[in-house]
């Protein structure tokens, strides 16, 4: 049988408010009388000066429209190393996440070799890592290795002289980037070293936040590496408005096509004829002309020229001299009547 909660008469409950405002009993819940079933939520403490997380947490946000950047840059890269190697090379980007400067070199396991490239105008700069497979694959295809030849991962430091061979190939990302980054800033990104000795790597101080985007790489179809983007924050902080109008910027430049197609269009050749007669003959009678066989034109000197455009009869002219050559004035456009 439920038990029924009491019901306080009309005094008692005067009373007890009297109670309440001369302070004789209190309102404040102890832990004691909580309701059952109802527990308190676990408190943790605050750092107010931590105002974002850095371990590896979604970059994307952080710098609005930097995806579509990026996306162009692989597709740029794709075509340059697909031009260099005379193979079939396909980069595609993946999340962008971000972190220390210190951890994003630590996740690089102290493999492969790291481009580092100045952007100026732009501060600190940017890396660049490629890894051991990658590294290996595009020596081997540089050193003449045959087509049909596999993607080999060697477990070992690259050599100075592995090096100087791959920088040609690093040295490609800089047109690329400064291309990518062209709708948002105009930069002239340059390679001013390649490090696989990673302790020598520093752009920034090692508790500086940066963008990492990693590239995966495929040949022909095949998975045969990665290349990993590190950009400072503080590089692209500056330029976080711009980003933000990139998608109007992009809309812009598509709506700029029909008058640039136009533009261009004057600048064509074309074929103009003034023509003075015309006439239908049968292949029979044109394979019997001889040197010296006159041919009735269907023309009245007296009358102007045709001047056709690309076959397309648009004007009438007379003839007459200029300069010492003949020439044809134009005296108004073509009609069929």
């Amino acid at each position: 049988m439920n038990s029924v909660e009491t019901i306080l008469k009309k005094e008692e409950i005067a009373e007890l408010l009297a109670a309440i405002r001369a302070g004789r009993i209190s309102v404040d819940q102890s832990a004691d009388d909580q309701l059952p079933g109802r527990t308190n939520p676990a408190s943790e403490p605050l750092d107010l000066f931590k105002v974002y997380e850095r371990s590896h947490i979604s970059g994307e946000m952080r710098i609005p429209n930097l995806d579509i950047v990026l996306d162009s840059f692989a597709r740029k890269f794709s075509t340059s190393l697909t031009n260099a190697m005379m193979r079939s090379f396909t980069v595609e980007r993946e999340e962008i996440v971000t972190t220390d400067f210190q951890q994003s070199l630590v996740d690089l396991q102290a493999q492969g070799a790291v481009g580092i490239y100045s952007v100026p105008p732009l501060k600190h700069g940017c890396l660049f890592h490629f890894d051991t497979l990658l590294a290996f694959t595009l020596l081997e295809i540089m050193l003449g290795s045959s087509q049909s030849s596999e993607p080999i991962s060697l477990s070992r430091n690259l050599t100075t002289i592995e090096i100087a061979i791959l920088k040609t190939i690093m040295a490609d990302i800089c047109t690329e980037l400064s291309s990518a980054l062209k709708p948002v800033v105009e930069v002239e990104a340059l390679l001013t070293k390649v490090e696989n000795n990673f302790r020598l790597v520093s752009i920034v101080e090692p508790e500086v936040e940066v963008l990492v985007t990693q590239f995966n790489v495929s040949l022909a179809g095949e998975f045969c590496g990665q290349v990993r983007m590190i950009i400072p924050y503080l590089t692209l902080e500056p330029l976080r408005e711009k980003f933000k109008s990139l998608v109007t910027i992009a809309q812009a430049a598509a709506n700029t096509w029909t008058e640039l197609i136009a533009h261009e269009a004057l600048n064509v050749d074309s074929l103009v004829i003034a023509r003075s007669g015309q006439i239908d003959m049968s292949i029979a009678d044109i394979l019997k002309l001889q040197p010296g066989d006159l041919i009735d034109l269907n023309y009245d000197p007296d009358q102007p020229l045709t001047v056709l455009i690309e076959d397309q009869p648009l004007f009438r002219a007379v003839t007459g001299i200029r300069n010492g050559k003949k020439a044809i004035h134009i005296t108004n456009r073509y009609s069929q009547r």
